[in-house]
């Protein structure tokens, strides 16, 4: 999952400088709404999750359907790696906002973190459905080769490969010197539907798609072991 900013609004800025507990004239937001604000802002700038976190059920006590409130403690769960109450903020923002992309992100990659890859992938596609997003398209095709759900990953690739933008989108891939390299996301499709055809048992096939991958991309690594390993003679030939 792409690195997400995400800035929470609660209040205008002028009121991250209140010291007084008085309501200024005018002015309809409650003190504890202003005092739960301010204590939110300020643990994030000083880095403090527990505190940032209790200010945010405060003012979820008081606000209930705020999507963004939700959002925002989504969000501190997942930063620090607590993946099943990431999950479940992001679908309780879900329940209020069935379009909330960022819910949507924050539950799919959460629950693919905990194994719950059917769950997952039923959130990444409709955050695919939702933004058309093709990196999102290849975490759903890579998800439902997993599943072996093999037809549909085929066609969620086709489209990759056929859509002109997978041509200019780099991903990463592990190397031997520990590097990495990037691949872009048109040939990573290809790979895909190569490691289909092994998961298949159709082993030529593979290691001629494997090799179609090498032309487009000579040297990738992750490749050459991947036609090493199906090459290695089984153990007790």
């Amino acid at each position: 999952m792409k690195k997400i900013f995400f800035v929470l609004m609660i209040i205008s800025a002028g009121f991250l400088n209140a010291q007084s507990s008085e309501i200024a004239p005018g002015d309809s937001i409650p003190w504890e709404l202003r005092k739960q604000s301010f204590i939110y802002n300020s643990a994030k700038i000083f880095n403090d999750p527990v505190v940032a976190r209790t200010a945010l059920y405060s003012l979820l006590a008081e606000n209930p359907g705020n999507v963004a409130l939700y959002d925002s403690l989504a969000l501190i769960y997942f930063q620090y790696n607590q993946n099943a109450s990431a999950a479940l903020v992001a679908q309780q923002a879900l329940q209020i906002n069935p379009d909330d992309q960022f819910a949507l992100e924050i539950a799919a990659t959460s629950l693919d973190k905990l194994g719950a890859k059917d769950r997952s992938l039923n959130f990444y596609e409709k955050l695919y459905l939702a933004s058309g997003n093709v990196n999102t398209l290849y975490k759903v095709s890579f998800l439902q080769f997993e599943l072996k759900r093999y037809n549909e990953a085929n066609t969620s690739l086709d489209l990759i490969i056929e859509d002109p933008q997978s041509e200019g989108i780099a991903i990463g891939f592990p190397t031997e010197d520990g590097q990495g390299q990037s691949v872009n996301l048109k040939i990573a499709a290809h790979r895909v539907k190569a490691m289909i055809l092994e998961d298949k048992g159709d082993i030529e096939g593979a290691k001629a798609k494997y090799l179609e991958v090498l032309e487009m991309k000579p040297g990738f690594q992750i490749v050459q072991q991947q036609l090493r390993e199906m090459t290695k003679p089984k153990t007790g030939e």
